[in-house]
């Protein structure tokens, strides 16, 4: 049982107790998620926290499960936030079938190894079948870094990607210094008057997008990545890694190595412009792909996949499947829409 990372929409469905039939030799998940090391434990615990703060809603509700016939922008733009913020917390149920449950007393075991980008492993039972772990990175710098430099992503085209401008999440002119600060008094001179207080209060309780952002992305971040050699095939499985864990594995010489054989990918997050660098499509992967697309419409994110990466892989004349829709022109692959793709070529 591989888990790439504890977003809910990867892991949500462990919180069935019926996993505790189900035997599993066993259980991979990335270095972040051990519960014996203190580096680890600092990164769950910090991102928890952010996402309780940001959702302000119950962890067992999904706010994009809830499409009011009419609503307005702002409306919409805050359930994504908080659905974004929600798909970050601690998934306890799920969390503790992948930790502690299934029949069988699985091994765990957090990957990959301190100092071994690459690694083979093999799994009893599954005679043939090598993997070969790429991520995440144990730097935890490269970790932070999530979104790709200009020119590096599929954000727009051809290459430019505005710089982000992250601040507070109210406007800048409730920012003094505090020798100017002057607190409420009797005699009723303030810096702030009634109305600015409530300004700001309103602004601190809503669920910051920069912070909602960012932390999505930070535990995209520790997606496992791995490549999965099979009768000479090798299949890239990145999980929703972004720009720090790639950068790291595309300049690792066994890492890139292991890229350049890559004929099957499953692509990152969706299709999202962070998750694939344009530099993976366009000079690593030399081979002609296959690629799988887990996505489905969204409305609070209609961009997704992109248009750009879908155009860039098409160049390549890679064969192109996704789960929201009927392949054009078959390539062996059967779509039971909106669950999965059976691929027999």
């Amino acid at each position: 049982m591989i888990a790439t990372h504890r977003h809910k929409d990867h892991v949500w469905g462990f919180d069935d107790p019926r996993w505790a039939d189900v035997e599993v030799g066993e259980v991979w998940m990335p270095w972040t998620e051990d519960p014996n090391d203190p580096r680890a434990t600092q990164i769950r615990d910090r991102q928890s926290a952010l996402a309780l703060a940001l959702a302000d809603e119950p962890s067992d509700r999904n706010p994009l499960e809830r499409t009011p016939a009419r609503e307005s922008n702002n409306d919409a733009q805050e359930r994504g936030l908080k659905a974004m913020a929600l798909n970050g917390l601690t998934n306890e149920k799920a969390m503790a079938t992948l930790h502690k449950g299934f029949a069988g007393t699985p091994l765990r075991h957090f990957l990959p190894l301190k100092d071994k980008i690459g690694e083979a492993r093999t799994v009893a039972g599954l005679s043939g079948v090598t993997f070969h772990v790429l991520g995440p990175t144990h730097d935890e710098k490269a970790l932070a870094s999530m979104d790709p430099p200009e020119g590096a992503g599929y954000l727009r085209w051809p290459t430019r990607i505005p710089k982000r401008q992250i601040g507070p999440p109210f406007p800048t002119r409730y920012l003094i210094t505090q020798p100017d600060y002057v607190p409420r008094t009797n005699e009723g001179r303030e810096t702030f008057r009634v109305e600015e207080r409530a300004t700001v209060r309103k602004a601190l309780e809503q669920p910051s997008g920069v912070l909602a952002a960012a932390l999505d992305k930070a535990i995209n971040n520790t997606s496992l990545v791995i490549v999965i050699e099979v009768a000479g095939q090798f299949m890239l499985f990145p999980g929703d890694a972004q720009w720090g864990s790639w950068q790291a594995i595309m300049a690792h010489p066994k890492g890139r190595t292991l890229l350049e054989k890559v004929e099957v990918l499953k692509v990152g997050h969706h299709g999202s412009h962070n998750a694939t660098p344009r530099a993976l499509i366009e000079e690593i992967l030399v081979k002609q792909q296959t690629a799988l697309f887990s996505t489905k419409p969204v409305k609070q994110w209609p961009n997704i996949p992109r248009e750009k990466l879908l155009e860039a892989l098409d160049t390549r004349h890679a064969k192109i499947a996704r789960t929201d829709q009927e392949p054009a022109n078959g390539n062996g692959f059967r779509v039971s829409k909106g669950l999965y793709i059976e691929w027999t070529a």
